[in-house]
């Protein structure tokens, strides 16, 4: 068996060994007699990212392992199977010299050897950054609009004005925007914002100036999209951010059509812990499944009211259509205020005044 420098210094090798001193090792590969090699890469590597904690990981083939171990048994003693040693060895190295800190749960820069083509691969740990939106334009959707037969919209989406700024403000190879629920491209976005966050892959940079990055946000969308509250988020908050449903609450501007205003508003004083059923709108029966969604109107103040203008404001369950909530969507939404007021309702604009979500 012909064994390498290395690993004969690690088995403390005394059984009969070939008189080869070149060739592949039978038992690492030749993985253990490249790590400065290894070490070089690595610190080419890192010069492109900022990251203070790395893990060395290794690709091995199964059956070299499970041979090693086997001569490992033979020798006795407590010693490292040669994937452990190299990570040892490399890690021991990169700190030594580099100065950076080997963490075993949650490192910035994992460096990871193949064993079958000897190359390898680097995975940078993504960041996370935590806000909340202001959309004042209407016409702005949340995310990519692509309409069939006409391809993009002119009109960048929200989720391109925030998510482009934060991933270039890290140096991020690419993005992805999540939002905590969403409103129609004729909304505006209110009050103290919708919660986001932005996951940023590959970043080069670790840190950034927040206010210089809302700035930014404001500037490229031309005033129509505003970010607040942004900092850096951990993949706990993340992940209940996904799983929270807040209520939502909206003003509504509305016509009223055959009927008396004042009577009508004494009658919406009475609206709150409606129940309602609601069967997938038309206008998005196209990018949602179609089925009927049990939803909770939990109050219903009017604002104003002057001649055949009426000012609303809902408070909903997450994931309530308001706009069918109010027209009825030719009776795909039941009870509606259109049959229950038995008047015309025409709206004349809708805004999200709070998402109430703690991020």
């Amino acid at each position: 068996m012909h064994l390498c420098q290395k690993c004969r210094e690690r088995l403390s090798y005394h059984g009969e060994a070939d008189a080869e001193t070149h060739g592949v090792c039978d038992l690492c590969g030749g993985l253990l007699e490249h790590i400065e090699d290894y070490f070089n890469m690595f610190r080419e590597e890192a010069l492109q990212y900022e990251f203070s904690t790395f893990l060395i990981g290794v690709k091995a083939r199964n059956d070299s392992i499970q041979k090693d171990i086997e001569t490992i048994a033979k020798a006795g003693g407590k010693i490292r199977n040669y994937k452990e040693e190299f990570q040892f060895q490399l890690g021991s190295m990169i700190e030594e010299r580099l100065h950076y800190r080997a963490d075993f749960r949650k490192p910035e820069l994992t460096f990871t050897v193949d064993q079958e083509n000897m190359g390898f691969d680097v995975w940078v740990r993504p960041i996370y950054v935590k806000g909340r939106y202001l959309k004042k334009r209407r016409g702005i959707p949340q995310s990519p609009w692509i309409k069939p037969g006409r391809g993009k919209e002119a009109e960048k989406s929200v989720s391109e004005y925030i998510g482009q700024q934060v991933c270039d403000s890290f140096g991020g190879r690419n993005y992805n925007f999540f939002a905590s629920g969403r409103e129609d491209v004729d909304a505006l976005m209110l009050g103290t914002g919708r919660p986001f966050y932005v996951e940023v892959k590959f970043p080069r940079r670790r840190e950034t100036d927040f206010p210089s990055l809302g700035a930014r946000v404001l500037s490229t969308s031309g005033g129509g999209v505003e970010v607040i509250d942004l900092s850096l988020a951990n993949q706990t908050e993340v992940e209940e951010m996904k799983v929270q449903k807040p209520d939502k609450t909206y003003e509504v501007g509305l016509v009223i059509e055959g009927g008396e205003v004042a009577t009508i508003a004494e009658k919406l004083e009475e609206r709150k812990g409606i129940k309602i059923s609601q069967r997938t709108p038309n206008r998005v029966l196209g990018i949602r499944k179609d089925k009927i969604r049990e939803r909770t109107i939990r109050s219903i103040e009017i604002k104003s009211f002057e001649g055949n203008n009426l000012v609303l404001v809902i408070r909903a369950e997450a994931g309530t259509y308001i706009k069918e909530f109010v027209t009825g969507d030719n009776g795909r939404t039941v009870p509606n205020l259109r049959d229950e007021l038995d008047v015309n309702v025409k709206i004349e604009y809708l805004n999200v005044l709070e998402v109430k979500q703690g991020i």
